[in-house]
């Protein structure tokens, strides 16, 4: 016996780690992975190419809670940010005709939009998303 008289065992049993992951919105098709996608959609939205208003920013699909996928034609060419020309030198290609990437940088005529326009919006407001997030979290999501 210990000094207060008597002995006693504590048991904890705890749910698995992905139960409790699952259970607080934080799986891949969680609330939580829901709101950041969300979240971080509305704050690239000044970055991508053509602004908010533009068509780039518009054409897109969210496949799943966690992705975004832009759907229009030009899409990967303007994250690139490179220019792609046809066999014959031309930015203009037929109908079908395929494209190569070359090592020139595309100007883009939209202030502060540009190419990676996800990495963009994290540098300049990576800390805005985490704390929106970090917000959403605590008070319930």
């Amino acid at each position: 016996m210990g000094k207060s008289g008597f002995n006693f065992n504590v048991k904890v049993k705890m749910n698995k780690t992905s139960k409790i992951i699952k259970d607080h919105g934080l799986d891949k098709n969680g609330r939580v992975i829901a709101y950041l996608r969300n979240t971080a959609d509305r704050l690239m939205m000044p970055f991508v190419p053509g602004g908010s208003g533009g068509m780039l920013a518009k054409l897109k699909t969210y496949p799943n809670n966690y992705s975004i996928k832009y759907t229009s034609p030009y899409a990967h060419y303007q994250y690139t940010g490179k220019l792609m020309l046809a066999k014959n030198g031309s930015s203009w290609a037929k109908k079908g005709e395929k494209k190569h990437y070359t090592s020139k940088k595309l100007k883009y005529h939209t202030s502060g939009t540009g190419d990676h326009w996800d990495k963009m919006m994290m540098q300049r407001r990576g800390k805005e998303l985490a704390k929106d997030v970090e917000n959403y979290i605590k008070t319930g999501g």
